[in-house]
């Protein structure tokens, strides 16, 4: 059975340990207990916990010092420090320290404010270590594909690295295709980073920002008074690429016209001025993109076939971000430390809930999109973003998807139902998870998993004493 948090108790009182595990362990965590600080950090330097109680009192070490111990060699850890009344001014400075919060003694247990303190220093604790393992990965990941801004874990995706490694050697011209967004450029970037010809130009021309008039000098260059207004004699990208890459985007919106010159330059790796008599080798390697179907433009007649196929010598198609969801969480977390890097912040994450936003939306703009999503985001929050920080069209429209789609709907009903039926059921029942799954008739072990998987905490219905 899967725990609602890991929690470390320490205590010099034996009797107390024994209680609040017994309290603790009955509402679903796992609980451990140590009657001394000393005993207590050698626990915590070989096991993960995502909370400490801890007394402010005890022989040997006290709770502020225990802090600081903790702290040497774990930055994740939540820690709560219980203390008397006496010592609260103790515990205010435990928190400027770093303690997440403080429960005073003797600790009422029936109090909601004893449990919110306890879920919310969890979850604080879950979502650093998450951000701790995220940067593990997004480490481990540019180990691994060498490539440190392709951000993945999609398996379609590795095997696209792994395959323009392959090709990225070798002079090919590389057709990679999918939907705005994606990421194209980036790939085309990568086989050119990862070819001999790395240490050469690299040239991006976005085709569809290039008016049909200009097109084929711009590609091929023109001599000095060939055309009203060539002053001077200018070499096209092919030339001043010599050596290097030229990478042409949106290459379905180059006119038939020069889509032939191209084709040709492609076969005989020339190129002529425009008004020139002469030709001149340039050895180029050459990557083109687009979003568009080339297979269907060349049924239409706009696109021509023999280059079509001349370019998909080798072919690339990128997943769409919707089809990679797996990704989303590695790239929000890669996109946070890039803002925080460029603008001095410091948000630490994301919170379950807004993540579970993210990932159920659609992404028509793709990575593109979630990038500027995430850096909007990131302005208003301050330490993680959340549900509030997510614009209201990305919310709308979720709501809109899980009205339209029937499993979805189905999906979103039931989850209502439960959630109302479990709330009628703790409350008749107190609070108390065994009276609760005597009402219901089931096992209590199957009625703790549906209260975990539909968020529902018992301690919000116990009686609070007058």
């Amino acid at each position: 059975m899967e725990h609602k948090g890991r929690i470390l108790i320490v205590d010099d009182e034996e009797d107390i340990l024994d209680a609040f595990k017994d309290i603790l362990e009955d509402e679903g965590y796992f609980v451990d207990i140590a009657s001394k600080p000393q005993e207590g950090l050698k626990k915590l330097e070989t096991e993960v916990f995502d909370l400490v109680l801890s007394d402010m009192r005890m022989p040997g070490m006290t709770g502020e010092e225990f802090l600081e111990n903790l702290r040497k060699f774990n930055k994740f850890t939540s820690f709560v420090i219980m203390t008397a009344y006496g010592t609260i001014n103790n515990a205010v400075e435990c928190m400027k320290k770093g303690a997440f919060h403080y429960l005073t003694k003797p600790i009422d247990f029936n109090d909601p404010k004893v449990w919110k303190i306890i879920e919310e220093a969890i979850q604080k604790s879950k979502l650093m270590q998450e951000n701790i393992k995220l940067k593990e990965e997004l480490q481990n990941i540019k180990e691994k594909t060498e490539i440190d801004y392709i951000i993945t874990q999609n398996p379609k995706m590795l095997d696209l690295l792994k395959n323009i490694k392959k090709i990225a050697p070798f002079d090919f011209t590389v057709l990679i295709t999918g939907e705005s967004g994606t990421g194209k450029e980036l790939f085309a970037k990568a086989i050119h980073e990862l070819s001999p010809r790395k240490e050469k130009k690299f040239i991006t021309i976005n085709c569809a920002n290039i008016s049909p008039d200009i097109m084929e000098a711009e590609f091929f260059g023109y001599r000095k008074g060939s055309f009203t207004g060539a002053d001077v004699d200018r070499e096209g990208i092919f030339e001043l690429a010599d050596g290097g890459t030229v990478f042409l985007d949106e290459i379905g919106e180059i006119p038939v016209n020069i889509q032939a010159k191209l084709l040709r330059f492609l076969q005989e790796k020339e190129v002529r001025r425009i008004g020139d008599t002469t030709s001149k080798k340039v050895d180029v390697k050459v990557i083109a993109a687009t979003n568009k179907n080339l297979e269907k433009m060349v049924k239409e007649g706009k696109f021509r076939e023999d280059l079509y196929f001349r370019l998909e010598t080798f072919k690339i198609e990128i997943p769409p971000l919707r089809e990679r969801k797996d990704d989303i969480l590695l790239l929000v977390s890669y996109f946070i430390n890039q803002f925080n890097r460029k603008f001095g912040k410091n948000i630490k994450g994301i919170t379950p809930q807004a993540l579970e936003i993210l990932v159920n939306y659609d992404w028509p703009g793709n990575v593109r999109q979630l990038n500027n999503i995430i850096n909007q985001m990131c302005v208003f929050a301050e330490d993680y973003i959340d549900v509030q920080h997510i614009p209201n069209e990305i919310k709308e429209n979720i709501e809109k998807t899980f009205f339209l789609d029937y499993n979805k709907a189905k999906e979103k009903h039931q989850r209502q139902f439960m959630n109302t039926y479990l709330r009628i059921l703790l409350t008749l029942a107190e609070g108390n998870v065994s009276k609760a799954a005597r009402y219901a008739n089931i096992e209590r072990q199957s009625l703790q998993k549906l209260l975990k998987k539909y968020n529902v905490d018992p301690s919000q219905f116990r009686k609070t004493n007058a």
